[in-house]
């Protein structure tokens, strides 16, 4: 009888190592954000659902091709109920997206740039991960639910003809509550929401941000000849060209004054939107 069981306990053992081990870490697919999803699902617990470590390699690595040296890697983890997260950063491009450079298959993602909290309780955050070269940074937004950890890819899909140029993405505090990711996302951090930025076409705004309202609800970018405007929470645009002599202004005074030397902000329906001074 003994001989017959101690294979299959052997087995039951191994598998109890193996299972031991595989809860250590985990990789989620991260799939496209969506403004409807609930941020603050999950209340606050007694202890810290997400926590973050900083770890150095033990031996050197040959870093930076033939101009290189070797290294001790450093990486910044974060934990999920003591679990590592590890990302899977393939994501199945949009059907609309012929003309959108999508990465290809990597490695699962664990090297963390950098943690944000988008809401007080602490239960989502977003995180900016580097990738190889030709892609730059991307932003990925964790969320604790009910269900489990959820991840989603803050690219919004972009469709614009020729245009197959992996762009870096970029993340800017407006205020003290805003986050506004790749001039396509708002979230404010003192509620948990997150709002989309509304795009004039199929494209991402190339503009430069140049101005948050006093209620702190309409942000305004100048682009080539354009003052376009957007009133995040409804969804309302408002966008004026900018003439000659108030494109020479811009060019000449690329300071946080510009447009506030220019423009005075005006009530529209209960809207704020910059006007020319005349």
């Amino acid at each position: 009888m003994v001989n017959i069981h101690f294979p299959n306990k052997l087995i039951l053992c191994l598998s109890l190592i193996m299972l031991s081990s595989c809860k250590h870490e985990k990789v989620y697919q991260a799939t496209l954000f969506d403004i409807k999803v609930n941020l603050n699902e999950l209340p606050n617990g007694e202890k810290p659902i997400f926590s973050q470590r900083h770890l150095k390699s033990r031996k050197q690595k040959w870093i930076g091709g033939i101009f290189g040296s070797n290294q001790f890697v450093e990486w910044n983890e974060v934990l999920y109920n003591n679990t590592v997260i590890r990302i899977n950063p393939q994501v199945a491009p949009p059907y609309d997206s012929e003309f959108s450079a999508y990465p290809s298959q990597e490695r699962s993602q664990y090297d963390f740039d950098d943690v944000t909290y988008v809401n007080p309780v602490k239960t989502s955050f977003i995180a900016r991960l580097s990738g190889p070269n030709s892609i730059g940074n991307r932003f990925y937004l964790f969320t604790a639910q009910k269900s489990g950890l959820k991840v989603y890819s803050i690219d919004r899909p972009t469709v614009i003809e020729g245009d197959g140029k992996w762009e870096n993405r970029d993340m800017v505090k407006i205020g003290p509550n805003l986050l506004m990711i790749d001039n396509d996302y708002i979230f404010n951090q003192k509620t948990g929401k997150a709002y989309e930025i509304t795009r004039p076409g199929k494209g991402r705004i190339r503009g430069e941000f140049a101005a948050l309202s006093p209620d702190g609800q309409t942000i305004a970018f100048t682009t080539s000849q354009l003052l376009y405007q957007c009133h995040y929470p409804s969804g309302k645009v408002y966008i004026e060209p900018i003439d000659e002599h108030q494109l020479a202004k811009i060019v000449n005074n690329k300071t946080k004054e510009w447009p506030y030397n220019y423009f005075s902000w005006i009530n529209v329906n209960g809207k704020m939107f910059l006007h020319p001074i005349i």
